[in-house]
Order: C-alpha cells, then structure tokens, then sequence
C-alpha cells in the first residue's frame, strides 16, 4: 500500500488555496526538430503515450482530490511535439470533459488545455479541428526565437536546415485566432546572444506583443557573455523608449519586479512548481514534473513519484513540497542584492548536482542575471521620468527596500563649496566633463543609483543638465546659485547670505561652533523660508567643553521655541526632530550607501576623501573600469558598516550622521567617532526626548532617559565591570 493511501500516516497534499493545478501528459517523445538548446536529450518516434494510459490517469486524478485538491486545473500538452498525436488528444479532451461533467467535478468548468508546439502542424486540419473544438478552452504557444538568423542558427530540422520559413507562415493563422493570448517562449545562448535585440524587436513587428525570451540554465556562457547581453538590452531598451514600443508590448527580460534584494525570512519560497505539479510520461509514470522524466535527464536517474495502478506516493512529494530558496542556494545568492527574477529550473539542478539531491542550485547563469538586471534598471529608471510609477508600483517598494548602494555623490566642480563636514582644499580646478558624466549617468541607470550632484556658484552647462534629465537627481549648489532642475541649497553661516525671495524644501546649514549661539535668532528669521534644515558645525574637531555648554543651551532654547514654530508650519531641524521620526540609523553612508565620483571619473569613499592630500586607502576605482566590472572595490568596506563599529553599533542616537570624514580626521579609523560627535549627538538626543511631551508624541516615541553623554564611557563600563578587576585576577 502506498502512503497515500494508509489512513495512519495521511494523504491529503497541501496547496495554496488560489492554486492552478497542473497536470502534463508526455503524449510522445518525438519531435521533427532536434533544436540545439533543447533539454529533451532522448527524443525518440518509438515511446508514445496509449489512450488506456492516459484514461488510466485522469480517472486517478479525478478519483483523488485530497492529493489534486486546486480549484483550477491546467492541462498541459507536451512531447517532443504534441500535435504529432493530436488525435490521442483529442480523445483524452473529451474523455476529460466527461468524466469530469458525470462526477460534477468542478475542474468541468476551469479546466484549461495548453500546448507548447513548435508550430509545424499548426494549420493541419486536424489541429484546426481541435482548435474549433475546445477554442475557448485553450492556450496554445508556438515557439519563435526571433529573426530568421537566430531561429534557423538553433530550431533546426536532423538535416541542419532551419525551420523558420515553415513556423512563421503559420503565425498569422495564430494570431488571428487567439488575439488576446499570443505569446512565444524563445530562447538565448551562447552562439545568438549578438542577435537578441534584433530578434525581440522582429517577434513584435510580426504581430506577438507578449516575448517570454529567456537564457538557456546549462553551463555554455563564457566570458563576455554578460556584457553581449547587457549591451543588446540596452539598446533594445533605447529604442523601446525612442519608439513608445512600451505601450503595446511586452518582453520577459525586462520586468518591474525583478533585481532587487529578497528577504530571505519573509519571501523565502521555490522559484518553480515541481512537486506540486504532476507530469505523466508515456508509460504512466508519474513525475514531480517532466524535466524529471529520463528522456529530460543526462546525468541522473529519473524520480517518479509514482505509477498509474499504484498511485502518488506522497513521501517521494515531501521533499519538494518542504523545499525553498534558502536551503538549496549557495550563500551567495542569498545575501545577493538583486536576487528577485533570478530563475532555476529544479529538474536541471537535480541533473547537474554533485549527489543525487534536489536541494543544491546551479548557478551557471548568475552574470546572465545580473547582465540582464542592469540593463532592466536602465529601461525602467529611464521610463519612470517618462511615465511616473504609482505609488504602490513593485519596483517604487523594491526601491524603497534595497540595501546597500543607493546614490553617488558626483562632484562636477573641484571648487565647489562643501556640503558637509569636510573642507575644501586649493587644488588645480578640475570640471568633470561630460562624457565622463554620460557614463556615471551610466552607471547609475544600470544599478539603481540616483545621483547627488554637488556644484559650484556658475551654472552647468547646457549638456551636461541634458545628460543628468536621464535619471533622478539632486542639484546641492550655493544659496543664491541659479537653480536648473531639483536644487538643494547650501549655505556657509560665515560667508553666505541668504537672499529675501529663496525659499524651498530643504536648506543645508554649515556653520562654526563658535557662532552655534546665534542659531535660535537666525531660524526665527528664516526657518519659515524652508521645510527641512540639514545642520553641520564646520569645525567639530575643534568644539571644546565652552562651546559644548553654548550648544546645550542653544538646544534647550529651540525645545522651548520649536513647538510654537510647528503651529505656523512644520519644520524638520536634522538634529532635533530626525530622532522623533527614525526607526533605526540614519548615518552618512559613505562607503555603504553612497561614494563619490571625482571631475575625473576616479570613485572615492566620500567627497573629503578627493581633498585629503593621504587619500590612498580611500580610491576606490574609475568609471571605466568600475563599468567594465561592476564593482566597487573599497578597501576594508566591512568598516564603514554599522556592525563593525564598536561604539555604535548599540547606540540610539539615530539621527547622528557618524561621519567617517570627520571620523579619520579625528580618531584615525574611519569607524571610531570622536568625543565631539557623539556628545553633541547626544546632546541633541536628549533635547529630542525634551520635545516628545509638548509635541504629544509620548505614546509614539520612545527615547529612554540615559545617564551619559558619550557611548564610548558606556562601552568601557561593560568591558570593565569592576574597578579591582587586575586584583581580582
């Protein structure tokens, strides 16, 4: 008895309640094409499928619906070719239909037919019978690789002669049949990676809008393969966007939801149904799909799951139904940042495993993936500025959720002021020119990056505006400069002036300790002017216990004036209302969420590091070769991450920016803060806790009451508890 069928051991197989049953029936194993990519290794005219086997099965189907369970049914058609036995489908269609209308199944009325045909008997009477027969319960697909030089290199009669000229006569037919379902599964290897934008362009010409073109899972890609891809998708995503061909089609390898990181606690499901699906082969055994049939397998034995006469074994199911992403993936691709749309094909994992195991993922086509991630992010942060996304878009979520590397600071003038803590040191001026602009735009496009671009008082040339409309930007640029485009402006306490009519969301503040007292009477005068002010004392190395003692005292007088401010306008102050607000760090990220791209396309670590005159360890790369490997090499990057810095990794002073500038000025490591910032930090964060009670935030915010001012001092207590300790030991 199997297990299925003992009452002490269960039979019921669990499936999503929206779930589509699929059901394949392997009617033959011959087909007139031996195309080179195909993954059938033992095509043969002798193995096909009787009609008392495939009665047997449906009757076993029907019989058992605690195992096939799912509202709706799919079944699915394949070979070899199907239609080369299409009067044995036929017969199985309406001994289907039957035995599911005499036992009011309810997959009578769900039940879809689908077919994956290479389209050669398309036109026959007898498919076009069939067609009229089951016409509204249909889906058929008809494979096209694309231009005629790509079809015949691959989809190749046993004589070598390709059978372009014979699929393509048929489309017409097709498409006018099923005008609201056409689609075609083509695919891409190594020999016609050159032909792919050409290809994809020619399927839509032909009339099929939707292409599901995807690249091949064996082990044939070489070097530069990736880069072949990347640049035919680009320049199929430019002439995507120059001819609006958005708006009426649609190609697999760009897809909104796919390149971004997947959490592996939260989305940690299997990329393919094998083992919820059921394929019988011609011999009525059953498989977890029919990539697990022998005649798909190279390497391996193949798994059946059971046989017609002696039903499922559910025990042989467990394995599949239990398996996800994590447990069959290398560690790499679980921590990989654009893991989402990456694909597998769990048959061609178990066929190319080291053991006879289902649970180990190859990975072969990683650098396809990535190649085809780039050139995605090219189209859709290009078509975003053409046609804004919704709110609850899936790419807008996934962009809000990525980790790692969100932006480049680009310093397109060596003059231009400081944003930040750093200083700007005399230097022989450098402009960045334009086509080294053209490739970070590049570069960015191509990995999810907006871009900060830090200028000087002159305005940016004309060309230069015009290449930085390709993706998302910021302009940070003096107060009173002329805005082009999406402006913040910076203004020095010192130096600046801030002009009557300049207004705008958010303001950077740079400003000396010693004048941090006249702060409260210069936002009184002007914090109506901005919604947001970004606040950095220029000489935090130098503040000492005096200016310590000023600046808590300045705070203590805008916790007193703020909430009166709030009732004529909100107003963001970064150092009192950002610890309100965050739910976790909000710290520079140089080196983890942003670098910076010097005039002359030589990536640093953030823009102090370009003025250090010892700035070796904090080179990075240039665009060129950063393009050409998708990679920033950052020395000792572990570094720059929260959890390698020991004094504050724990600290809930979330608004401090901990920057690692001002960090290797002061301490010499850019993860060890200087007394100075982290007291002003906490300074500010106990004015914070000041501000929860007068602007009612009590039962929203929690800043618990701390009896220190530096982390550091709490650090040492808890590494050495006890004052005798060197007694004690």
């Amino acid at each position: 008895m199997s297990s299925s069928e003992s009452p002490l051991l269960g039979k019921k197989l669990i499936v999503p309640d929206d779930a589509v049953q699929n059901i394949t029936f392997i009617v033959t194993e011959d087909c007139q094409l031996r195309c080179k990519y195909c993954y059938i290794c033992g095509k043969n005219s002798f193995k096909v499928m009787s009609f008392e086997t495939a009665k047997a099965a449906i009757d076993y189907v029907l019989e058992h619906s605690e195992i096939y369970s799912a509202p709706k049914l799919m079944l699915d058609f394949i070979g070899g070719e199907p239609f080369l036995e299409i009067d044995l489908i036929d017969k199985i269609c309406d001994y289907f239909k039957m035995e599911a209308y005499r036992r009011n199944h309810p997959w009578f009325e769900t039940v879809q037919f689908t077919f994956s045909s290479n389209g050669l008997l398309y036109d026959s009477s007898k498919v076009q019978k069939f067609i009229q027969k089951n016409r509204r319960r249909l889906n058929i697909g008809i494979s096209i690789d694309g231009t005629k030089e790509k079809h015949d290199l691959m989809r190749v009669f046993p004589s070598g002669k390709g059978c372009y000229d014979e699929v393509v006569s048929k489309i017409p037919l097709w498409l006018e049949q099923f005008e609201y379902s056409p689609n075609t599964k083509a695919t891409v290897g190594h020999d016609d990676l050159p032909l792919v934008k050409d290809s994809v362009l020619h399927l839509w010409e032909l009339g099929i809008s939707r292409v599901a073109m995807n690249v091949i899972f064996e082990n044939v890609w070489q070097e530069g393969d990736d880069e072949i891809l990347e640049n035919q998708l680009v320049a199929l995503a430019d002439e995507i966007l120059e001819k609006k061909l958005y708006l009426k089609n649609q190609c697999s390898f760009f897809e909104r939801s796919i390149g971004f990181y997947i959490d592996k606690e939260l989305d940690n499901t299997n990329w393919c149904g094998a083992g919820l699906m059921n394929a019988v082969d011609t011999e009525g055994g059953f498989h977890p799909c029919l990539r697990f049939a022998q005649y798909s397998l190279e390497n391996k034995e193949e798994i059946l799951t059971g046989r017609i006469g002696k039903g499922v074994d559910l025990n042989k199911l467990r394995p599949f139904q239990a398996l996800n992403r994590t447990v069959q993936s290398p560690q790499e691709c679980i921590d990989c940042e654009v893991a989402s749309g990456c694909a597998w094909c769990q048959g061609f994992n178990y066929d190319s495993a080291d053991t006879e195991t289902i649970y180990q993922r190859a990975t072969f086509i990683c650098k396809m993936h990535k190649a085809r991630v780039r050139a995605n992010n090219y189209l859709w942060n290009k078509l975003d500025r053409i046609v804004p996304p919704a709110e609850d878009d899936v790419r807008v979520r996934g962009l809000a959720q990525r980790k790692g590397m969100q932006c480049l600071f680009v310093l397109a003038d060596s003059a231009a002021p400081s944003f930040c803590h750093y200083p700007v040191r005399e230097t022989e001026r450098q402009k960045m020119s334009v086509e080294t602009l053209k490739k970070v735009v590049y570069y960015a496009l191509t990995h999810n990056l907006s871009l900060n671009v830090i200028a000087g008082k002159e305005p940016l040339d004309a060309e230069f505006l015009k290449v930085l409309e390709e993706c998302q930007h910021v302009i940070l640029r003096p107060v009173g400069a002329a805005e082009e485009g999406p402006t913040v402006s910076v203004l020095d306490f010192e130096t600046d002036t801030l002009p009557e009519n300049v207004q705008g969301e958010m303001l950077v503040l740079r400003i000396e300790a010693k004048n941090l007292e006249q702060l409260p009477a210069w936002l009184e005068e002007h914090s109506l002017k901005f919604a947001r002010i970004q606040m950095f004392v220029k000489d935090m190395e130098n503040v000492g216990e005096e200016e310590l003692t000023v600046y808590q005292n300045v705070l203590q007088k805008l916790v007193g004036w703020l909430p009166e401010r709030e009732e004529k306008k909100p107003l963001e102050l970064s150092f009192l209302t950002d610890r309100l607000i965050l739910e976790k760090p909000n710290h520079c990220g140089a080196g983890v969420k942003h670098v910076t791209v010097a005039p002359d396309g030589v990536f640093y670590v953030c823009p102090g590091f370009y003025y250090r005159e010892k700035n070796r360890d904090f080179v990075i790369s240039d665009i060129d070769t950063v393009l050409k490997t998708h990679e920033l090499p950052i020395k000792n990057g572990q570094l720059y991450r929260l959890d390698h810095a020991p004094i504050c990794e724990n600290c809930d002073a979330w608004h401090c920016k901990r920057c690692v500038f001002l960090n290797k000025e002061t301490t010499l490591e850019v993860n060890t803060p200087s007394r100075q910032q982290c007291v002003m930090a906490h300074l500010e964060r106990n004015a914070s806790r000041e501000l929860l009670e007068p602007l009612f935030l009590t039962e929203e915010v929690s800043i618990p009451e701390i009896d220190y001012l530096d982390p550091f001092d709490e650090l040492m207590k808890k590494k050495n508890p006890s004052p005798n300790r060197m007694e004690e030991c």
